[in-house]
């Protein structure tokens, strides 16, 4: 059974009054003990007896005074006091004690319960029977106001209760606060059952955690899911459990079981509180149905997405990688079948052909090795202090075929310090966004590459004069296998050169970016490198000093 090791937030309690149970209702209608046999609390009345008491005193004072006839008054405040503080009983020993202590202390003839004049006796009684119709009508309002407050109560933790589910992501930690929640709300041991991947009822979690279920608990529990009904203690289906078993159901269907067990013998739950079960219930079937829903959806978007890498790589190879094959296995088919066909300048031709694509297909290769190294983690960066200049002019030697029918301007700025980089990751950085530019770019064009400080950050900047990035794919240029169609055409390639270089510029602490030109057409991808403090290069020039 699985078991958070965070307690959640308690809940709010329900009050006993709650139920529509007839005793408990009752004894609190009466103002009696709750528990059985315990008809009588001696607090009650003696706190009944002392607002008489105080009443009597005030009536001493009122008769001497005032006059006689607003002592009842005064009573009927002490009985009204008891009523509302203790219940009905109580309130009711006031009444008889209010009529004898006015009799026997006020009434002539005094320290007797002899009556001489008829009027009093009459006013007595009906003071009497008034006093017993307050007390009823004040004990009800009581009750029915106890009632209210707690089923107030009751929906407040049920609201809550919704919204802690609203905010839970995972089911282990939805299925926790569930079975908190129940346990504490009903005051019982409870268990949540949930089907496995077999389709088999298995325990998900419980409250307390390391409470486990019997034989007959078990079997009373698969009994609940299978019929869809109510089973196990006092109920039909496996009536020998120690549990009793409801279904969790939503309009999907069934989606697992919850038990609960009290400790004594009566299991049994009020109208109330079968209610509150039964919302606590609904609540967390619905909410366990949209976590397992999300997870569904999220296997069911990583399925997508993999099937769309292994489509998008299918075509890579299977066109991008096979048409350099093609040039170079035609090439060589030529030149070995043909030998003597073919002038000096022209095998010369040919061989520069076979060269071209073959260096095509080692760029192509690298890039689906570069991308393997960046999402398995394996990369191992090579931090040191370098010269952009040196990284620069290493690319450019590197890009010199591809870049050999377009111009290329370089402008980096005198005072750029030097920047930590790994050089050789960095380099295949520059030539990616090159080859990008030239790719892109139609023949004869200028690409610019540009250098400068932005106060802690330097900027490189590469500029082309093509097509230029439409506004939605300036973020999707970064996906994998992503490429840009333009003129209704894409162009050749696997589509992770710039992903690449997002996974190696962001792996050095900088940031990548793509924009359109706004003087004229063209693509400026623009990479953000921070610029270490003058101290660390001072140190480094001290170290290699």
């Amino acid at each position: 059974m699985k078991a958070q090791a965070a307690k959640p937030d308690p809940p709010i309690a329900v009050a006993d009054v709650t139920g529509d149970d007839g005793y408990r209702r009752l004894a609190f209608f009466l103002g009696t003990g709750q528990e059985h046999g315990n008809a009588f609390r001696l607090l009650s009345y003696l706190g009944s007896a002392g607002a008489v008491s105080l009443a009597l005193a005030c009536g001493f004072l009122i008769e001497r005074y005032i006059g006689l006839q607003s002592v009842l008054l005064v009573f009927l405040m002490a009985i009204l006091a008891s009523a509302i503080a203790w219940g009905l009983l109580p309130s009711l020993f006031a009444c008889v004690l209010s009529v004898l202590a006015f009799n026997f202390f006020l009434l002539p003839p005094i320290y007797t319960f002899a009556i001489a004049d008829p009027e009093n006796a009459v006013a007595l009684f009906f003071f009497f029977i008034v006093a017993v119709i307050v007390s009823h009508l004040t004990a009800a309002t009581r009750s029915q106001i106890a009632v209210a407050r707690a089923r107030a109560k009751t929906n407040a933790a049920l609201y809550a209760f919704s919204r802690k589910l609203a905010g839970i992501g995972t089911l282990d930690d939805l299925l926790w606060a569930t079975a908190y929640q129940v346990a504490s709300m009903l005051d019982a041991r409870t268990v949540l059952l949930l089907p496995d991947k077999a389709g088999q009822l298995a325990i998900a979690c419980g409250y307390p955690p390391d409470d486990r279920l019997g034989e007959h608990d078990l079997t009373a529990a698969r009994w609940c899911w299978e019929h869809g009904a109510a089973a196990g203690r006092g109920i039909a289906g496996v009536p020998s459990a120690r549990r009793m078993f409801l279904p969790l159901r939503t309009g999907g269907g069934l989606i697992g079981v919850i038990g609960i067990d009290r400790e004594g013998p009566d299991l049994a739950l009020n109208p109330d509180e079968r209610r509150l079960l039964d919302a606590l219930a609904d609540q967390a079937a619905v909410a366990i149905e949209r976590v397992s829903f999300a997870s569904v959806l999220a296997e069911a978007r990583v399925l997508a997405e993999t099937e769309r890498l292994r489509a998008a790589l299918l075509t890579s190879i299977s066109h991008d990688l096979r048409t350099p094959l093609a040039s170079i296995l035609g090439t060589v088919s030529s030149l070995r079948s043909y030998p003597h066909r073919y002038a000096p300048s022209e095998r010369d031709e040919l061989l520069a052909t076979l060269q071209d694509e073959a260096e095509r297909l080692n760029r192509f290769v690298g890039n689906l090795l570069d991308m393997t190294r960046l999402e398995s983690g394996a990369i191992e960066l090579r931090l040191d202090f370098f010269d952009l200049g040196d990284i620069v002019g290493a690319a450019l030697r590197r890009a010199g075929e591809i870049l050999a029918r377009h111009r290329v301007e370089i402008a980096i700025a005198a005072d750029l310090p030097m920047l930590q980089l790994d050089a050789i990751l960095f380099e295949q950085v520059l030539f990616n966004l090159l080859d990008n530019a030239a790719k892109y770019s139609p023949l004869g064009s200028r690409i610019d590459l540009r250098a400068r400080r932005d106060g802690d950050v330097a900027l490189i900047e590469i500029i082309d004069e093509g097509p230029g990035i439409p506004p939605d794919d300036l973020e999707r240029v970064f996906d994998k296998f992503y490429r840009v169609q333009a003129q209704d055409r894409r162009r050749a390639g696997t589509g992770l050169g710039l992903a690449i270089c997002r996974g190696f510029v962001e792996a050095q602490g900088g940031r990548i970016e793509a924009r359109s030109r706004e003087d004229r057409s063209g693509a400026v991808l623009t990479v953000r490198l921070p610029v270490p403090q003058a101290a660390e290069i001072r140190e480094l020039v001290a170290s290699h000093g």
